[in-house]
């Protein structure tokens, strides 16, 4: 039996009153929940904006990148 069932049987016991103050701080749980999330997140896009902003667009291709890094790393040295 699942915490939930355990506490809607208990809830079913209880007198009407009783329940609507469990269902009042139930809502304050709640809205304390999602008010604990920080205001200052940025979204996705700005996130993937600020990522893409990293690389200068010098406009290669991914492959022409990745010959580079190849070239650069395991170049000989003469």
């Amino acid at each position: 039996m699942s915490t939930l069932e355990k506490t809607i049987n208990l809830l079913n016991t209880l007198p009407e009153n009783q329940i609507e103050t469990i269902y009042s701080f139930v809502q304050f749980l709640s809205s304390q929940q999602t008010k604990e999330m920080p205001g200052g997140e940025k979204s996705l896009d700005d996130i993937l904006g600020n990522i893409v902003g990293v690389i200068p667009d010098t406009g290669k291709t991914l492959e022409e990148y990745r010959e580079e890094r190849m070239r650069e790393r395991y170049e000989a040295v003469n």
